[in-house]
């Protein structure tokens, strides 16, 4: 309970610091109060919190709530730089924070309405946050468009919730499943309708297909620093909530799972084949969040007891490479006054080794290139779906990557070849942002080469 208040405090400090006209002072007070929220996480590491049948916080949403900080210090870290110009920075701040809150929810959540308010204390503020460029009509676009798609998508969750309480009267996400087992059985209509609605919502926030189509306009329209958030913080919270609810529904039931691998190879192709179409390095971004998405479903749909530790795993991975590549797009995007196009990046590593190397590496995760943690992400996933005896999707899944690694190659030749006159530009970065993008690589070689230690860090 601690965690949640604490997110909720930093919201409302970064508010007050607005009114007291002290904004130097949010940056430090968001990043201690983070590191104190990893602390708190930690503490609380053994113990079961009920709160009030409606949160619980046991080991894992804990560890999911210290990834949660920890991406949020990297991404805070880079937006710092970005809105060092700007005067409303602690509206922006204050924002994350609270949608923050709705990922913290949607980590611990066993009651449907939590469900519920943890996604739409998630998504509003980021509806706000992807049209802050308000004279970029692509800003507002985007906004709107996410705005518009996301309200059907929270009224689908809301109708699935109603038809599932409706057949049972309970809104506690494990009684639901145990009482529809003994009572009705996997063929109640409600029961089937409802549950299928929520997914198809779920499956909306976390861009997974057929209901990815918003997430390539939305993430190209919105500012980079806040579709990084977008691809990293927000995912978390997506992820989460999925897991949290279908790893219950699948105990119950596994009728379900062939569903899931629907959706989840689906996604992967999609993803992966139109990433390897793109010119723009954010819909580029986007095709790859979707594919990465369609690795996760499967990830659950492969229901182990290892599951939540690999989830996690893969979510480490897939948010450190995507920060870092996210970071390198905003540095060559103020470069280039705006543009963020493949011919962009040409020459780039004559430019700056630095920001090249970084790209390198979380591309190369990404696509699932050893000795890196995106390698071994997709390998606990792969060998969980393998255990299953799905050997099939599992071939699947791997032909699919390839085209992905496709994509990602594309990007990585360009930077070593030649830029025209018109395309070449000078890129100034700060001591601090290759200190930053050089921890973060350095992670992503470590946890790639130790994977066993993350996982014993946390979960031992």
């Amino acid at each position: 309970m601690k965690e949640l208040i604490l997110l909720s405090g930093l919201g409302v400090l970064s508010l007050i610091a607005e009114i007291l006209n002290v904004r130097k002072l949010i940056y430090p007070l968001v990043i201690i109060g983070l590191l104190l929220n990893i602390g708190f996480c930690i503490n609380d590491f053994g113990s079961n919190e009920n709160v009030y049948g409606m949160l619980i916080l046991d080991r894992v949403p804990l560890v999911f709530t210290i990834l949660l900080s920890f991406i949020a210090i990297l991404w805070f870290t880079m937006a710092n730089h970005f809105f060092e110009d700007e005067t409303n920075i602690s509206d922006h701040f204050s924002l994350v924070l609270f949608s923050m809150v709705g990922v913290f929810v949607l980590t611990s959540y066993t009651h449907l309405v939590m469900l519920f308010l943890g996604i739409e204390i998630l998504s509003i503020p980021v509806y706000v946050l992807a049209g802050s460029e308000k004279r970029n009509i692509y800003s507002n676009e985007a906004a709107f468009k996410y705005f518009l798609l996301g309200a059907f998508a929270s009224g689908f969750l809301l109708l699935g919730i109603t038809f599932l309480y409706g057949a049972l009267g309970s809104f506690n996400i494990i009684q639901i499943a145990s009482t529809a087992m003994t009572q009705f059985g996997i063929s109640a209509p409600l029961l089937v309708i409802g549950t299928l609605l929520i997914l198809f919502a779920l499956a909306f926030k976390m861009s997974a297909a057929p209901f990815h189509f918003w997430a390539p306009d939305v993430y190209d329209g919105a500012p980079t620093v806040i579709t990084a958030y977008m691809a990293t913080v927000v995912k978390i919270g997506a992820v989460a909530g999925f897991y949290r609810l279908f790893s219950i529904i699948l105990s119950f039931y596994p009728e379900y799972v062939t569903i899931l691998i629907i959706i989840a190879l689906l996604t992967i192709i999609i993803g992966n084949t139109l990433a390897a179409t793109q010119s723009s390095i954010k819909r580029l971004l986007a095709y790859s969040s979707i594919g990465h998405a369609g690795f996760i479903i499967l990830g659950i749909a492969a229901l182990t007891p290892s599951t939540p530790y690999v989830t996690w795993f893969y979510l480490l991975a897939y948010t450190l490479a995507s920060i870092a590549s996210f970071w390198v797009l905003m540095l060559v995007e103020k470069a280039s006054n705006g543009k963020v196009d493949m011919v962009v990046f040409k020459g780039l590593i004559k430019r700056s080794p630095v920001l090249t190397g970084a790209m390198i590496l979380s591309l190369l995760s990404m696509a699932g290139i050893p000795p890196l943690a995106g390698f071994f992400a997709k390998y606990f996933i792969l060998v969980n779906v393998i255990d299953k005896g799905f050997i099939l999707i599992a071939v699947i899944a791997i032909l699919a990557s390839l085209i992905g690694v496709y994509a990602y190659f594309r990007l990585i030749i360009s930077m070593f070849s030649s830029p025209s006159e018109e395309h070449a530009i000078t890129i100034e970065v700060s001591i601090w942002n290759k200190i930053a993008l050089i921890l973060i690589s350095t992670i992503l070689l470590i946890v790639g080469i130790l994977p066993d230690a993350a996982f014993n860090l946390l979960f031992r």
